[in-house]
């Protein structure tokens, strides 16, 4: 009897132990999820979202245009816009989403490289984006665009809308405006456009001495002069939020023979590490973490006092409740 007791605990014991070393063999075909490959949320496969979402709400959206830029990539505005958001995930751990490459290209209409989009159908465009990322669990959005004047009558307008029909703050930057509000200087981001495309991979769109010849890189003819623009200029009546305006020649943006340009593909390889470098210092001093941890407050404030305090008064979500 107490051998068959005996025989029946040494069973027990060793049937526990198959069941965990079992457990633990297996464990990996139920719980495991690749670690992020990427920061694109395009790019990842739902369980990595859902994972990523357990760690951080916060989502960077680019936003560009494609437009005539002279011997400049067409879309430079959104890849420079990318490589900031791209590298502003990185920094605090968050993911990127590719956003709105056709916005509004402003002066530059009769470009044949031109895409043409008017702000607001950029704005309706990025509010679907928006509803369905805060659906999907990215309540931290913050738009990106940079160097692009007109940029902020879609980014801007975006977001001021999307909180008053939503009632969730969400954030906008223009990383030229933005930069210079934190007193950095331009000699700190001198090479930033070529950081930026490094950073986004596209480092090869940009061109080298060479490329073009002195013909086709400048306007095909005399330009003619609007007088009236310049003497506005001077005013400081003119620019993308002040007045209408078009640009006189296809060449007349983005610097034509006139930019300086790298000797070669190894000096533009040395001019995108330089710039990535640039890039990411000048984002550190943005204090992302703080900025987003921020956010976080505001958005709890506007949930628990405001929305409390004033209900059906405020628009978006309570109009249905004022009859």
């Amino acid at each position: 009897m107490i051998q068959s007791q005996a025989r029946m605990k040494v069973a027990r014991v060793f049937a526990w132990g198959f069941l965990c070393y079992f457990a633990l063999q297996t464990a990996p075909l139920w719980s495991q999820v690749r670690p992020l490959h990427t920061r694109d949320v395009t790019r990842l496969s739902e369980p990595q979202v859902g994972e990523q979402l357990k760690r951080s709400d916060v989502v960077f959206i680019p936003i560009g245009s494609v437009e005539t830029n002279g011997i400049v990539p067409s879309d430079s505005n959104y890849t420079s816009a990318l490589g900031y958001a791209m590298a502003m995930a990185e920094e605090i751990g968050g993911v990127y989403f590719p956003g709105l490459v056709h916005s509004f290209p402003g002066t530059t209409v009769i470009g044949a490289s031109s895409t043409y989009m008017t702000p607001s159908q950029g704005v309706g465009f990025l509010k679907i984006v928006a509803r369905s990322l805060l659906r999907q669990g990215f309540r931290r959005q913050v738009y990106v665009s940079s160097g692009h004047g007109p940029a902020p009558l879609t980014g801007g307008t975006l977001v001021r809308e999307f909180f008053e029909e939503t009632h969730v703050p969400i954030v906008y930057i223009e990383m030229g405006d933005h930069f210079r509000a934190l007193n950095i200087p331009r000699e700190e981001l001198s090479k930033e456009v070529y950081g930026c495309h490094y950073i986004a991979g596209r480092l090869i769109d940009m061109p080298v001495q060479g490329d073009y010849g002195p013909k086709e890189s400048a306007p095909a003819g005399p330009v003619p002069e609007n007088k009236g623009l310049a003497k506005l200029s001077e005013m400081h009546y003119s620019g993308s939020l002040r007045l209408g305006s078009w640009i006189p020649d296809v060449m007349a943006h983005g610097g034509g023979s006139s930019r300086a340009l790298p000797a070669n593909a190894a000096e533009r390889e040395a001019w995108g590490k330089e710039g990535e470098a640039q890039v990411r210092a000048a984002i550190k001093k943005m204090r992302l973490n703080e900025a987003m941890a921020a956010l976080r407050e505001h958005d709890e404030f506007t949930q628990k006092v405001i929305i409390q305090k004033f209900g059906k008064m405020l628009p978006g979500i309570s109009d249905s409740l004022v009859r």
